[in-house]
């Protein structure tokens, strides 16, 4: 950069422009780094044109092609490729060059435009058979038999290799009796090869002609030209299960007993049927013959990620696992293909660690992203980064694809917006995606890709409860006609019931019927809730019908949600007949519908309905209570005046096996603390240091434990008990001072002055007493 400053300073002072040969050699210099640069140095070279035709030369311009093959740069590739053509200097050296250039990148149709373009001047250019031949094979790639057969016509004398790849092409478009008769003019000619016979027989076996196969074979065999590749192509036609393995069986011995032995393309080919087939011992059994003979290469790792990928909430930790095992131990030449089967399947997985472990794996293996790698493994490597918050590599990848001089595509743009969000750079998402509005908008904002990006934004408005937000991009996406799919629904329906907007919600619901988008149980289970919250439990109940109308099965979250709201509002009989719903909907009761129908009837002072759920429950819908159900009971009876039951429950809770949590002994202090019970304080604090309930630091509460040392001083048994429950507390690590007269808090600590019988917390949350009365529960 120096020393091109130094250049351009020194030819400005002089006056004259920067020479040919200068810019010439700043294009091939930047190709290997700043791709801008060199086009621009490129574009600057081309202006001369108009004063100089002969600038640049065709040598010139072949070995800038030359250089950007080198340096898999595919866009100064294609800008002087479209230059040559545009300016008439698409020689044969220049086109030869950019096949070279652009052949193995993901540019090829630049190559096959050209080539169309300059159809008819192509037999005057002389064209060679190995460039005919190139250019048919991108042809034939790219799926364009007509282009494939018109270059085929145009060569003076196609070659053997050339027919072959023509005769693929009429495979690819159906075209069988095309195909076969190609192979006849070629063996009239006598220049029918190994090559030209396998693609008819490829052609055949793909279009299932099993007369034409046969037909085929015999003359193969009459002519000695059958070879490995036959058979590879013979194994498609075994099909899958177990009866297609038996015959791939077969041909393996047939094969052998031609004299040519299975090689890597035999048992990749092998692998994809029982993948397909879902027989995973004899895909495993497979690898095993691999390893031991022919060895495994990087299309058989794809091939086995790609299967697991399929299998999507099914996929097998240890399969991945052993693939990627094998991935280590055969040292595999990574190609992009298997960096994205790999990474692919291994997000499908969500297992963080792992998909940590495969990406450092590929990191080490020495693979980079070349210029040429597809907008796809850009995103697909931008997610992995992702899930794994390693935000910094997701940027890094960004910058590079942003650099480029294709801009990222809509799809890659929303992965980087959804990564964005779910690392909490929330700003820069939203920045971001004014940026695809300004790169993309143009052509409109209801494509897919904008569709996806909407709907990260609005997960992250409404993880931030921006519902106003959220709502604004629902209105937007409406606008420019954007399909709203379930998940958006679903996002903001969820979005307004949590901060209460119910009638925000109920709209959501209405246009996603009228959007022909069917409520699902996601839907209804997120409604129902919103208004169990609220309180309206007879609008809660209408959906709850609705739902059950449309023939959706309520589950365990729909039947807890109405049971909490019928609680709150103190209505017993209709819980009981929401638990004799679920009995009939084959839903359990778990543990939380047991703390919900405790704290129910602790609200209406009825202890002993509340310890028939504990006891009733449990043993009826077999699970064991939690730590949560016993903190429950246990504040029901510390409320109810009833602290030597709740002290009971906790001795009851450890021989259970059960541990208690932070919750339990906070629960269980507070009581103490209210009624001023110094034994009760003590006990409470040594069962938290003896280790039974686990860490003593995690357990209990600072100010709590600071409190009950102040009521044990207040109540003037510091000396007895409190000096070395301090000291115990204190080697424990609990953070906890020695009481003094006269600097603690008036009354001993914050719960001397709280009134007993009045509201409770549990968890911090406030429950007061209010519904109606029952008699003992019947239920259980």
């Amino acid at each position: 950069d120096r020393c091109e400053a130094l250049l351009r300073k020194g030819c400005a002072e002089a006056e004259i422009p920067l020479p040919a040969p200068a810019l010439d050699a700043l294009v091939r210099f930047h190709a290997g780094g700043d791709s801008e640069k060199a086009i621009a140095s490129f574009n600057e070279l081309a202006s001369r044109a108009s004063e100089d035709e002969r600038t640049p030369s065709e040598g010139s311009l072949v070995g800038m092609l030359g250089a950007a093959g080198e340096s898999e740069n595919p866009d100064l590739a294609e800008t002087i490729l479209n230059w040559a053509r545009d300016a008439g200097r698409c020689t044969v050296p220049v086109l030869g060059a950019a096949v070279k250039a652009l052949a193995n990148g993901t540019r090829s149709e630049a190559i096959l435009s050209v080539a169309s373009q300059l159809e008819e001047e192509l037999p005057a250019l002389q064209l060679d058979t190995t460039l005919y031949g190139q250019l048919i094979k991108l042809a034939v790639k790219a799926g364009k038999k007509d282009l494939a057969q018109s270059l085929y016509n145009r060569s003076n004398n196609p070659d053997a290799h050339n027919t072959a790849n023509l005769i693929r092409a009429c495979g690819q478009a159906g075209d069988l009796s095309g195909a076969l008769t190609l192979l006849d003019d070629l063996h009239k000619r006598g220049a029918a090869e190994v090559t030209s016979f396998n693609s008819a027989l490829d052609a055949a076996v793909c279009l299932g002609d099993d007369a034409a196969v046969e037909r085929l074979l015999k003359q193969m065999r009459e002519e000695k030209v059958l070879d490995a590749v036959s058979f590879n192509i013979l194994l498609k036609r075994c099909g899958p299960g177990a009866a297609g393995a038996k015959r791939a069986d077969d041909l393996l011995r047939q094969m052998q007993a031609a004299g040519f032995d299975p090689n890597i393309s035999t048992y990749n080919s092998l692998l994809g049927t029982a993948i397909a087939s879902g027989d995973m011992r004899r895909v495993w059994s497979l690898v095993d013959v691999m390893e031991a003979g022919p060895g495994v290469d990087a299309f058989t790792l794809s091939t086995l990620f790609k299967g697991q990928k399929a299998k999507r909430g099914n996929i097998e930790a240890s399969e991945f696992d052993r693939t990627l095992a094998l991935f280590q131990k055969h040292h595999i030449k990574v190609d992009e293909v298997l960096v994205n089967a790999a990474v692919e399947a291994c997000t499908v997985l969500r297992d963080n660690s792992r998909l940590s472990a495969t990406l450092e794996l590929i990191r080490r293996s020495g693979w980079n992203l070349t210029r040429h790698c597809s907008m796809h493994t850009y995103a697909t490597l931008i997610k992995a980064y992702g899930m794994t918050s390693q935000l910094s590599m997701a940027r890094k990848l960004w910058a590079e694809v942003s650099s480029r001089s294709t801009p990222p595509s809509e799809q890659l743009f929303a992965q980087m917006v959804d990564v964005l969000v779910s690392n909490n750079c929330f700003d820069d998402a939203v920045q971001l995606f004014d940026e695809l509005k300004l790169t993309h908008g143009s052509r409109g904002l209801g494509s897919n890709g904008f569709v996806v990006a909407w709907a990260m934004l609005i997960r992250g408005y409404a993880r931030h409860k921006e519902c106003s937000k959220a709502m604004e991009c629902y209105q937007e996406m409406v606008k420019h006609g954007a399909t709203v799919g379930m998940v958006v629904f679903n996002t903001l329906i969820d979005a307004c019931s949590r901060i209460g907007d119910m009638s925000s919600a109920a709209k959501l619901y209405r246009d996603m019927v009228e959007a022909d988008c069917t409520p699902d149980l996601i839907t209804y289970s997120t409604l129902i809730k919103g208004y169990c919250v609220r309180g309206d439990m007879s609008e809660a109940m209408r959906l709850f019908s609705v739902m059950k109308s449309k023939g959706l099965q309520p589950d365990a979250i729909v039947f807890n949600s109405l049971l909490d709201g019928c609680a709150k509002q103190g209505m017993p009989t209709l819980c009981e007949q929401v638990i004799q719903d679920m009995e009939r909907a084959n839903i359990r009761p778990s543990n939380h519908s047991a703390s919900i129908l405790i704290k129910l009837y602790g609200r209406l002072r009825d202890v002993s309905a509340a310890f028939e759920v504990f006891h009733g429950m449990p043993r009826k819908y077999g699970f064991k209570p939690n730590a949560a159900v016993y903190t429950c009971l246990m504040a029901t009876c510390i409320s109810n005046d009833k602290l030597e039951s709740a002290l009971e429950l906790l001795q009851h809770m450890l021989q259970a096996g059960e541990r208690p949590d932070d919750r339990t002994f906070s629960t269980l202090l507070r009581g103490a603390l209210r009624g001023g019970c110094v034994q009760a304080v003590v006990s409470l604090l040594d069962t938290a240091l003896s280790g039974h309930a686990g860490d003593c630091r995690k357990l209990l509460d600072i100010e709590l434990t600071q409190s009950g040392l102040n009521l044990i001083f207040r109540k003037k048994c510091w000396s007895e008990q409190g000096q070395a429950l301090f000291d115990s507390l204190s080697t424990a690590g609990v953070r906890v001072s020695m009481p003094v007269e006269g600097k603690m808090e008036r009354g001993g600590g914050p719960y001397n002055n709280a009134r007993r019988g009045s509201a409770y917390q549990t968890g911090g949350r406030n429950v007061g007493r209010t519904g109606e009365q029952r008699g003992p529960s019947k239920t259980f």
